[in-house]
């Protein structure tokens, strides 16, 4: 994009002739449109037809991008937007970058300037579209599982407000995301765009285990790629030219190894130094997959609205973690138990109204009858086992369980409801918290414990599993005069019992594969739930259509 840039001084200085001709040719291509003809421009799809017809009709058919016969300032500053749209992660195709090259590098006739016209307006209104909601729906790609809550403003008055101000680099900065994490997203693609991949020319065997102070020929690609990343810094007992002169260069060495754990800190993997399948597979991932990663993560943003709350609970599915935010500071971090692949959690937003001590359980439908019937048609006493009692639809009388012919009970026939008092087997543990929702999903405890010490923590049917409950309520209600002691004291009674929040949280479940922490360090998750590749080829499908 370099010799656009170039070209637009030299399109500056382009002197049209016969600019009222220019404008009647504009008039008549409208005009042609509303005649059924296809909407093009120099041959290329005119991709927001109605809005354009509309705007040159209201300006008398006046150009929005020329004056005084030449390219005008906003023009040259929209043209340069357009071929820097890649450092947003943005596809400069879209913008019908190409046609505009060809036009900078050619002078024009006369009848070319209307169409130019146009496809610059077209282009400014994609990009901003863009910009503030994200090329991609959410919905469209993943259907039911994923709900955004999408920025929107009037694009038609803000292209009328654009060229009558010429103020395009204000606006278009107006509607990307404020976050500030999506500004560090943005400053890592560009380092990592600029890295190496050479290191990366073959991939790595993932076996054998590679432990310290063992020798192997994979430890010179594994230095390398390190150094590539920046795990690997030059200084005492990490020396960047090589290993030191009693030292073989197959060796793992204690000063490697200390790289591999940062490594691995930064990929959600067991920082033990040890490398193992994992970690080779994540050592195999090169820069330039890494900068797609980067991309996805970027769109993702651009689905949100601008405004999460001062104070927001945020869930990163991807990275099993609990986090509240308060005024842009991490002010509360716990792991969290997901959605297996086949049962995922979504991603919405809602806010938590309530938590409930010592809960109840009714068990989901799907669950029901997916789960939990085959366990009970092989014995029935796996329901006293558990306390869970059963009830035949909203009556409130429960049925003992061994008077019911479960082998003639079917995932079609089912009519019970099936609910599990408090206790130490509850599968919600002695906490949830509520924010209802159409998904019946909410954060709770667990008696599975054992299940946090994992790296990766996809086991749940959907809802999400909090690894010190007892903690986040504590932290939620202490300002309600809640406190630790008074808390285990309302558990201990065994009865339940509803408190609600004075004012509600925002919460945000998302899906981040990369992001940068406020310490500047650029993490990577596993994509778990295979989201990366579907967004990534649909960022990457050309919306312009060349017409012959």
């Amino acid at each position: 994009m370099k010799h656009i840039q170039i070209c637009i001084l030299l399109l500056s200085g382009f002197l049209f002739t016969n600019i009222s001709v220019a404008n009647d040719q504009l008039r008549q291509t409208i005009e042609n449109w509303s005649s059924g003809y296809p909407a093009l421009a120099l041959n290329e799809a005119v991709l927001n037809k109605d809005i354009i017809n509309n705007f040159y009709i209201n300006r008398q058919f006046e150009f929005a991008w020329f004056t005084a016969n030449t390219l005008s300032a906003q023009g040259r500053v929209l043209v340069s937007s357009i071929g820097g749209i890649a450092k947003e992660g943005l596809l400069p195709l879209d913008y019908h970058s190409a046609k505009i090259q060809t036009l900078l590098n050619t002078d024009p006739p006369t009848q070319d300037v209307a169409a130019f016209d146009i496809l610059l307006s077209d282009a400014f209104l994609s990009l901003a579209s863009h910009l503030q909601a994200g090329k991609v729906d959410p919905l469209a790609l993943i259907n039911t599982e994923w709900e955004a809550n999408r920025r929107h403003s009037n694009l038609p008055a803000l292209l009328q407000r654009v060229a009558d101000s010429g103020d395009v680099a204000t606006a278009l900065d107006s509607l990307r995301p404020k976050q500030s994490r999506y500004y560090r997203l943005k400053i890592a693609l560009a380092k990592v765009s600029a890295l190496s991949n050479l290191a990366w020319q073959r991939p790595l065997a993932e076996a054998p285990v590679l432990k310290l102070n063992t020798s192997d020929n994979r430890i010179p690609a594994i230095t390398e790629r390190l150094k590539v990343w920046g795990d690997l810094h030059s200084g005492p007992g990490l020396e960047s030219d090589g290993p030191a002169d009693d030292e073989s260069p197959l060796m793992y060495t204690p000063a490697l190894a200390e790289a591999v754990k940062v490594f691995q800190r930064r990929h959600g993997l067991e920082a033990d130094g040890i490398i193992g399948r994992e970690t080779i597979k994540a050592i195999n991932i090169s820069p330039e997959e890494r900068a797609k990663q980067i991309i996805v993560n970027m769109e993702r943003w651009r689905w949100l609205a601008a405004d999460l709350g001062d104070k927001h609970l945020l869930v990163n599915i991807a990275a099993f973690e609990l986090k509240i935010i308060d005024n842009n500071e991490t002010v509360f971090v716990k792991p969290v138990v997901v959605g297996r692949n086949y049962r995922k959690t979504p991603v919405f937003s809602n806010k938590i109204r309530y938590l409930v001590l010592n809960p109840t359980w009714t068990v989901p439908y799907k669950l029901a009858v997916q789960d939990k019937l085959p366990d009970i048609q092989k014995d029935p006493g796996y329901l006293n086992r558990l306390g869970i009692r059963v009830f035949r639809g909203d009556s409130a009388v429960a049925i003992d369980p061994y008077t019911i012919h479960w082998n003639e009970i079917t995932t079609r026939n089912f009519p019970f409801r099936l609910v599990q008092g408090p206790g130490p087997q509850n599968a919600l543990g002695q906490v949830k918290f509520m924010f209802p929702n159409p998904h019946d999903v909410y954060l709770h405890d667990t008696p599975s414990r054992e299940l946090f010490k994992k790296a990766e923590r996809a086991f749940s049917s959907g809802c999400i599993r909090v690894s010190d409950p007892l903690e986040l309520a504590e932290f939620l209600l202490r300002d309600q005069g809640w406190d630790k002691e008074r808390i285990a004291a309302s558990i201990a009674k065994g009865v339940t019992e509803t408190v609600s929040l004075k004012t509600p949280l925002p919460i945000h479940i998302e899906y981040w594969t990369a992001w940068v922490d406020r310490q500047g360090v650029l993490n990577f998750r596993n994509d778990i739930y295979e989201r990366d590749q579907p967004l990534w080829q649909a960022l990457n499908k050309p919306l312009i259509r060349i017409e012959h």
